[in-house]
């Protein structure tokens, strides 16, 4: 669990630095997109990984029925765009690559 849950945050925060760099040295808007996708991945993935230490039954009913709806519904949200984000933006380079080499 543990050293799998590293490893991916690790390889999200490597790739996320690539994008960044892609979008600052290209001026690519598809490295911005992938930025974007990755920073949603990330911070689902840190939901997921930290919401057992401090969702507890007392959390739970101080955020309420909305709040609850919000932690179920937000982390598969995130991880739809976040994946979109990234698709979209090796896309989105893809094309601007062609379209700079005419």
């Amino acid at each position: 669990g543990l050293l799998l849950d590293a490893l991916g945050i690790i390889g999200l925060g490597l790739l996320g630095l690539a994008a960044v760099k892609l979008a600052r040295r290209d001026q690519s808007w598809g490295g911005t997109m992938m930025a974007v996708g990755v920073i949603s991945l990330l911070v689902a993935r840190l939901y997921f990984i930290l919401s057992p230490h401090f969702m507890s039954k007392d959390v739970m009913i101080a955020i309420g029925p909305v709040g609850i709806s919000l932690t179920i519904g937000l982390p598969p949200i995130l991880l739809s765009v976040g994946l979109a984000g990234i698709v979209w933006g090796l896309w989105g380079h893809e094309r601007w690559l062609k379209n700079e080499s005419r």
